[in-house]
C-alpha cells in the first residue's frame, strides 16, 4: 500500500472536498428552485454554489501541490505539472464562477487580465477549460495509483473516467461539468472514506 496515496490527512483532504462539493450542488437545486418558483430568497443559493464550487477548485489545486514533494522522483515532476496545471484550472473556475454569480463583473475581470498580464481566455466564461486542467491533474494522479496498485480498481476506475471526462474541457466539451458536478464529488467522498477505513483494517492484521 502506497502511504503517500492513503495517508489519513490524504483521505481527510479528499472527504472534505467531496463534501464541499456536494453543498455546491445541493445550493445548486435550490437556487433552480428558486428560479424557476419565482421565490427571490432562493436566488441567493446562486452565488453561494459559485462560491463552494471556486472552493473545491482551489482546495483540488492546494491537494495536488501537497502531494509534490511526498511522491518519489520519478512522479514528483508529474505531479508538478498536474499541480500547475490545476492552480491555473483553479484560478479558471474562481474567476468564471465569480463572474457567473455577479460577485465581480466582467469589466472587473477585464482588468485583473491586463495587471497581471493574463491571456484574455483566462478571464473570459470558460469554465469547461478550467475544469479540464484539473481533469488532467485527476488523471495523473490515478494513473500513479494503478502503478502503486494504492487503491481498489473500482474506484482508480472512477477516477480515470471522471478524469477524461473534466480533461475533455480543453476541448470545449460541456459534459465536463457534469464530470466536476457528479462523478468528482462521488470518487472525493468515496476515496475520502475508504482511505481511513482501509488504514484500519491493515492496523487490525
Amino acid at each position: 500500500m502506497n502511504s503517500n496515496l492513503n495517508s489519513k490527512p490524504f483521505g481527510v483532504f479528499l472527504l472534505s472536498i467531496g463534501i464541499l462539493a456536494v453543498l455546491a450542488f445541493i445550493f445548486l437545486l435550490i437556487f433552480f428552485v428558486g428560479y424557476f418558483n419565482d421565490i427571490p430568497s432562493f436566488i441567493f443559493f446562486g452565488p453561494l454554489n459559485d462560491i463552494f464550487g471556486s472552493l473545491v477548485a482551489i482546495l483540488s489545486a492546494v491537494l495536488a501541490t501537497t502531494l509534490i514533494c511526498s511522491q518519489p522522483k520519478r512522479w514528483a515532476w508529474l505531479h508538478l505539472i498536474g499541480a500547475i496545471l490545476s492552480w491555473i484550472g483553479a484560478f479558471i473556475v474562481t474567476l468564471d464562477s465569480l463572474m457567473a454569480g455577479g460577485i465581480i463583473s466582467t469589466a472587473s475581470a477585464a482588468i485583473l487580465r491586463i495587471k497581471y498580464g493574463f491571456p484574455p481566455f483566462l478571464t473570459t466564461h470558460d469554465l469547461h477549460f478550467g475544469l479540464g486542467l484539473i481533469g488532467v491533474w485527476l488523471i495523473i494522479l490515478n494513473f500513479q495509483a494503478i502503478q502503486a496498485k494504492s487503491w481498489p480498481t473500482h474506484l482508480i476506475g472512477l477516477g480515470f473516467t471522471t478524469g477524461i471526462l473534466m480533461a475533455s474541457g480543453l476541448i470545449g466539451f460541456p459534459p465536463a461539468a457534469l464530470g466536476s458536478v457528479f462523478l468528482y464529488t462521488i470518487w472525493c467522498v468515496w476515496l475520502g472514506r475508504h482511505i481511513p477505513k482501509a488504514n484500519i483494517k491493515a492496523g487490525t492484521n
